[in-house]
């Protein structure tokens, strides 16, 4: 065990120092947050600034705004639509909306603009009627119907509470932040280790490395020290997130992503089985294959399943206890990322937490146990790609066995 752990300080110490790793590690998310900042508060200039609209009209034919109540000063009244339209082929408006002869009984307003206009040019419209709909009651009451309050809204399914302007994009992007970080972080971490393997029985150095450590102690080395690579990768992207998005200044759409506690602390756990999953396979990919172009082919074809639960997104949202969002979390390859997108949308039962984990963890097991068997045995082997049979017997073979294999191989090597 001592040298497997010497193995997994090694494999640690010479991958955190990879420029692609501290890239990865402290540029990704630094990039990222700069380019939410600067959409945000692009998107948030254009929907707040009123003025860009210029003078806006209005026709009021339900007779609601005689009275003329906190008008803003960018607001100008027109008899019909006509005069209207033609100022703003003149220039003389950027917009002008209707108010409906049936506006007390319907609601209706149309709004006409030259191009796109605010979101808060909507707002102004909007605490415009309603102070002069209800202009015969106290100025308080009527400046409180004018002025948004306090919204909150809450999930009963799940408990989880947001205010009204942050509730959609909390509901996104607290889950989906949390599969970026794992499919970055795992595909990483488990395509060192793959590559790692593959440069390694390419160059021929496993031979020597085998005289020192038993097969099954330098993959277990491995395997630990490129996931600790990984968690110092999440561990890295959580305090980078946490000190800069309050720096950006970029207003409530950053600010209003908020992680639960539950989240981060189950997320964590199907991080690190779910880690120890696609590497065990990727390095028994590796060992097989003896190619790194073409592992990283069946790379890809595995880490879809991390964003298969991605694809079918509208039944999480839609039906989060249905039964393609309750078969994806079951399923140890989609697991990770499904319980997240559930956790993030809703509660999810108990005993489905348990199964899925349980799930899980014994498919782990059984990949790492069927993946060491597979590295002790095509380790050493030079020249022949095995075949699905021949991986299927070095697996069921004991492991004296297996590996008796790879020894006439080693010592035609040796002699010649």
């Amino acid at each position: 065990m001592n040298k497997a752990l010497l193995v997994a300080r090694h494999e640690y110490l010479f991958n955190v120092r990879r420029r692609g790793f501290l890239f990865a590690a402290f540029g990704v998310p630094l990039l990222t947050i700069v380019m939410l900042f600067f959409v945000f508060s692009a998107t948030t200039e254009a929907e707040t600034n009123v003025g860009a609209v210029g003078t806006v009209g209005y026709i009021d034919l339900a007779g609601v705004l005689v009275a003329r109540i906190d008008e803003p000063d960018y607001f100008a009244a027109y008899d019909d639509e006509a005069t209207a339209r033609a100022a703003i082929d003149a220039g003389e408006l950027g917009a002008y909306f209707v108010v409906t002869e049936n506006y007390l009984e319907t609601g209706a307003v149309n709004l006409v603009a030259s191009a796109g206009v605010p979101e808060a040019l909507e707002d102004a419209i909007e605490a415009f009627l309603a102070v002069n709909v209800g202009r015969e009651l106290d100025p308080t009451v009527r400046s409180r119907i004018g002025a948004a309050g306090p919204f909150e809204m809450q999930l009963l399914n799940s408990g989880r509470s947001f205010d009204q302007e942050n509730a959609v994009l909390s509901l996104f992007m607290t889950p989906l932040i949390f599969i970026i970080i794992f499919m970055i972080s795992s595909q990483t971490t488990s395509g060192y280790l793959m590559s790692g393997v593959v440069e390694e029985k390419t160059n021929r150095i496993m031979e020597i490395l085998v005289t020192s450590v038993t097969p099954f102690q330098l993959f277990a080395g491995k395997l630990l020290g490129l996931g600790a690579l990984g968690l110092t990768q999440v561990v890295i992207w959580g305090a980078v997130g946490a000190l800069a998005i309050p720096l950006t200044q970029a207003g409530d759409p950053l600010g209003g992503i908020a992680i639960p506690a539950d989240l981060v602390i189950i997320g964590l756990i199907y991080f690190v089985f779910g880690y120890f999953l696609f590497a065990s396979i990727m390095a028994a990919i590796g060992v097989v294959v003896g190619s790194e172009q073409e592992s990283r082919q069946y790379a890809g074809l595995l880490s879809l399943g991390l964003a298969l639960p991605l694809f079918f997104m509208f039944s999480f949202i839609t039906d989060p206890d249905g039964g393609i969002a309750t078969a994806l979390t079951l399923f140890p390859l989609t697991a990770p990322s499904a319980i997240i997108l559930r956790l993030g949308f809703g509660a999810v039962p108990v005993w489905q937490i348990g199964l899925s984990l349980g799930l899980l963890v014994l498919a782990t097991i059984f990949f790492v146990w069927m993946s060491a068997r597979i590295f002790r045995w095509a380790l050493l082997l030079y020249g022949k790609r095995p075949g699905l049979r021949e991986v299927l017997r070095a697996i069921r073979r004991r492991p004296a066995m297996a590996t008796s294999a790879t020894e006439p191989q080693a010592q035609e090597r040796q002699t010649a």
